[in-house]
């Protein structure tokens, strides 16, 4: 799906392992336009799940790009770059859609018919009646990966042929993916179901899945609903957007203390890195269950962090935060923003118990979410025509 980008991986949760995948790309961002749809090769640049993490951030990727050619050479992997700064700058403005998408959860999970239970139990398990699918499925519980195409495909599947709950697929998809975020998750999903863009949905097509995967993959006739029509618009994707309040940029602030989550692994100002930090730990994901693979990124992810700050002590509830703050003396502590999601919401809970005691919490924000999330405010190619101009400011589009 879009801002979906990667391969299977078998490097680490590190930013050093980022940054050598980035430079290993040289031929892969000047054959993207032409090769990205084949899920059959390494077609894609594998740094998604860094991206996720911010281990490797947007601006280094976008100014490597730069290197690689000409403008139409590389203009489709740039646009598939911010494709998910989109998503969540999108979202960002509306996070009504994510606490939608979240009570939707919690009233499926009480009374969803046991047809669908049974469908769903298949479907997860990779034993339906369609070996295309069954495969995708085993791809991704085993690697954290699919295939940004074979997402698109699977998406389809799941809503228009075997008649699930498009909320459903979705968590599938966020406790399993590797790269999964809110953002790019739950409105690649929406967007597939034709919620996003009302009245416009994908369905995918036999002989687009025996195309794009060199043959691998022959559905059969009649195996796949190929005139299934967009599922009804529930009206989010119109609701007012609100700008989000962002700023200032993190380099510009000198915090005396620093709180660090698992949304933001990437590197820190000196500022930052010199004071002392405490690893708050949000383990609170309702109605979502993240497996062992993602698990592990995530905590190998926090762990190359830390080796970045002067020191850290780990808290796992608010009021292990409180005390570090007591004993540090710090009256004023300073986060990198949490976008819509679990870390967000568990950081205003904090924030809340944070300034009982007398400590506020502030969050800065990175250089690139400033310029590109106020653009953020329609469809994707408004937003595109208005990145190039961005781009092309900041000297990261040739």
């Amino acid at each position: 799906m879009k801002g979906s980008e990667s391969t299977a991986l078998t490097t680490a949760p590190a930013r050093t392992a980022g940054l050598a995948q980035l430079d290993a790309l040289v031929e892969v961002v000047g054959q993207y336009s032409t090769a990205r749809n084949y899920a059959d090769g390494q077609t894609t640049s594998r740094l998604s799940p860094y991206l996720r993490r911010r281990l490797v951030l947007e601006e280094e990727v976008l100014g490597f790009a730069r290197t690689v050619g000409t403008v139409e050479r590389i203009e489709k992997f740039v646009q598939e770059v911010v494709w998910r700064t989109y998503w969540k700058g999108w979202l960002e403005a509306r996070p009504g859609v994510w606490h939608a998408y979240l009570a939707r959860l919690r009233s499926l999970d009480d009374t969803l018919p046991q047809a669908d239970r049974n469908r769903l139990a298949c479907a997860i398990a990779g034993t339906t009646d369609l070996p295309y699918f069954n495969a995708w499925c085993g791809e991704l519980t085993s690697t954290g990966y699919l295939h940004n195409h074979e997402r698109m495909w699977f998406a389809s599947v799941w809503v228009f042929t075997l008649k699930l709950p498009w909320e459903l697929g979705a968590r599938f998809f966020l406790d399993h993916l590797l790269d999964g975020d809110p953002a790019s998750n739950t409105l690649s999903w929406r967007w597939v179901a034709g919620l996003q863009t009302p009245g416009k949905h994908y369905l995918a097509r036999a002989d687009n899945i025996a195309r794009y995967t060199s043959g691998r993959w022959l559905p059969q006739p009649g195996e796949l609903d190929e005139s299934a029509r967009p599922l009804p618009d529930d009206g989010l994707a119109r609701i007012a957007a609100v700008r989000p309040a962002l700023g200032p940029d993190a380099d510009e602030v000198r915090p005396r203390g620093v709180i660090l989550h698992d949304e933001d692994c990437g590197p820190l100002p000196d500022g930052w890195a010199r004071v002392s930090a405490v690893r708050y730990a949000v383990t609170k994901r309702p109605h979502h269950s993240p497996s062992e693979l993602v698990a592990r990124w995530v905590v190998g992810a926090c762990a190359d962090a830390d080796t970045r700050v002067h020191t850290v002590t780990p808290a796992h509830r608010p009021d292990e935060v409180s005390e570090w703050c007591q004993a540090n003396g710090a009256v004023e502590v300073w986060a990198y923003r949490p976008l819509t999601g679990f870390v967000a919401t568990a950081l205003a809970e904090l924030a809340g118990e944070l300034a009982q005691t007398g400590v506020t919490l502030r969050y800065a924000d990175r250089a690139h979410d400033l310029v590109f999330f106020p653009l953020a405010t329609k469809g994707f190619f408004p937003f595109w025509e208005a990145a190039r101009v961005a781009l092309k400011a900041l000297h990261q589009s040739p």
